[in-house]
C-alpha cells in the first residue's frame, strides 16, 4: 500500500507542476516568458510617452521576424529572442512622409529597437532595452 501512495503523491506534484508551468505572471531568472505571439503597442519610448493619435507596434514571430507600425510607416526585419536576450535588425521600412514629431519619434523607436539587447516580460508589459535593468522601449499588449 505504500507504493500506492508514493505514486499518488508523485501524481499529486506532477499535475501541481503541469498547472503551473505555462503561468506568464513574471520571468525566472532561468527562463523568461517570450515576447513571440502578442501584438504589442509601445507606450513610452526613452522615457517619453507615445505622441497621441499614434500607434507603434511590434510583433515578433517564431521564424525571428519583426514587423508592426512605427507610427506612420510599417516595419520589419530579423529578431533573434532567446533566454531575455535580444538581437534586432536590419530593419527596413515603407517610406511615407508625416509628420515632423510623428517622424522624429519613428527614428527615435527604430533606432532604440535595433539598439536592445535585452527584453523582460512581466505580465502584460513588455521591456526592451540595453539590459534587464535599463528599458528604453516600454510595450503593452493589445
Amino acid at each position: 500500500m505504500l507504493s500506492w501512495r508514493r505514486a499518488g503523491a508523485v501524481a499529486a506534484v506532477l499535475g501541481l507542476v503541469g498547472c503551473t508551468s505555462g503561468n506568464p505572471t513574471g520571468p525566472s531568472p532561468d527562463s523568461p516568458v517570450s515576447p513571440v505571439g502578442p501584438t504589442w503597442r509601445l507606450t513610452s519610448v526613452a522615457g517619453q510617452p507615445v505622441l497621441a493619435g499614434t500607434t507603434v507596434t511590434a510583433s515578433f514571430s517564431a521564424e525571428e521576424r519583426v514587423s508592426g507600425s512605427a507610427g506612420c510607416n510599417s516595419y520589419f526585419g530579423r529578431a533573434r529572442v532567446e533566454s531575455g536576450r535580444l538581437s534586432v535588425g536590419p530593419l527596413g521600412s515603407t517610406l511615407m512622409a508625416c509628420a515632423d514629431g510623428v517622424m522624429q519619434q519613428e527614428m527615435l523607436f527604430l533606432a532604440s529597437l535595433q539598439a536592445a539587447t535585452s527584453y523582460a516580460v512581466r505580465g502584460e508589459e513588455l521591456r526592451l532595452g540595453p539590459s534587464a535593468s535599463e528599458a528604453t522601449l516600454v510595450f503593452a499588449s493589445r
